[in-house]
């Protein structure tokens, strides 16, 4: 912001800057021995037409008067562009960064079904990377202006919402009503309790992930409304742990999860009530000739604990299940249209 405010006001600082330096050398030149306060005093109430007095005895020096004529034009018309390009860029950033807000706040409400993201710190801003890169709608919500800005120049055409996401009116003005999840990766333990709870009274259906650094406050935490609260330092000493016993299988991960290649992605699909494929089986369904999708497992109802691993033609297919599979944004959004509702 202060880069972008200098490269628009440098020419004219210098531009008044340069004036007051020449007429300051002029006015020593017809008065060398008068003192650099007297000179730079009548140079400025010369170029500000002020008009205090004539301290150095002009009206006596003939060449001095229409020099002071020629200041005095020529000052008016630098210090009155200078005024009006100072004037200029601050109410013209002002109002520009109003119409951008009130830009994404009107894309915000038409917004449905997007994930909130609290928090954009050391853990939300890699949340935010993921979204953005996986194509998913999503709104973020940021408390520091200097974040927000970063946010700016890092994604095109992120929302963004600067406030307090602990506060209803921020919350509400990130579309929470219409919300599929919230997730909760402010700084500070007590904060993502609040926001946890404040959320789940604003809405009671939607998915609350929450970020928890004190195992302790995880009960809290699921006991406010929480669906899933993740450890950064447990997750961390898991990982530790799983690169040394199983090296590839982390990197194998790492590549589908996080790689470079931001087209490759583990995803999920699940099926809605209604949906084309309900009651069919994988064989009928015929998702591979169709999307150029294979699936490593199918969870039944959606719950960590009725996974089916490399499901076999005959698996059935029913609502609420969960496809999980390997592929890019363009093979997810076929395969959500081939299982949307009839």
């Amino acid at each position: 912001m202060i880069a972008q405010l200098w490269r628009k006001l440098r020419f004219p600082f210098f531009l008044l800057l340069a004036t007051f330096t020449l007429g300051s050398i002029g006015y020593r030149a017809y008065y060398p021995d008068q003192t650099w306060t007297n000179i730079f005093f009548m140079t400025a109430i010369s170029l500000t037409t002020v008009g205090y007095g004539d301290i150095l005895g002009v009206q006596a020096n003939p060449a001095a008067v229409w020099y002071t004529i020629l200041l005095l034009f020529a000052g008016m018309g630098v210090v009155l562009y200078c005024i009006s390009a100072f004037t200029a860029v601050f109410v013209e950033s002002h109002l520009s960064d109003r119409m951008a807000e009130r830009r994404i706040l009107r894309r915000i409400t038409h917004m449905q079904d997007h994930f909130i993201v609290c928090g954009a710190g050391q853990t939300g801003v890699h949340v935010v990377r993921e979204m953005f890169s996986s194509k998913r709608p999503f709104v973020a919500v940021e408390g520091d202006p200097r974040i927000v800005e970063s946010l700016k120049r890092e994604f095109d055409g992120i929302l963004v919402v600067q406030g307090d996401a602990t506060l209803d009116e921020t919350l509400r003005a990130a579309g929470i009503e219409r919300a599929a999840g919230l997730i909760a990766a402010l700084s500070n333990d007590k904060d993502n309790l609040f926001l946890t709870l404040t959320a789940r009274m604003l809405n009671p259906t939607f998915t609350i992930i929450s970020r928890g650094i004190d195992l302790s406050i995880h009960a809290k935490l699921k006991s406010a409304g929480a669906n899933h609260v993740i450890s950064p330092n447990f997750i961390g000493g898991m990982r530790i742990a799983a690169v040394a016993l199983r090296p590839e299988v982390v990197t194998f991960l790492d590549r589908m999860l996080r790689g470079k290649d931001k087209s490759i992605r583990v995803e999920e699909v699940r099926i809605p009530e209604r949906s084309r494929l309900a009651g069919k089986t994988l064989g009928e369904a015929q998702i591979f000739e169709r999307t150029g999708l294979q699936i490593v497992a199918y969870s039944l109802d959606g719950s960590e604990d009725c996974y089916v691993y490399n499901p076999d033609y005959d698996t059935r297919l029913n609502p609420g299940g969960v496809l999980l599979f390997i592929g890019g944004p363009e093979q997810r959004t076929k395969l959500e249209h081939l299982a949307a509702a009839r």
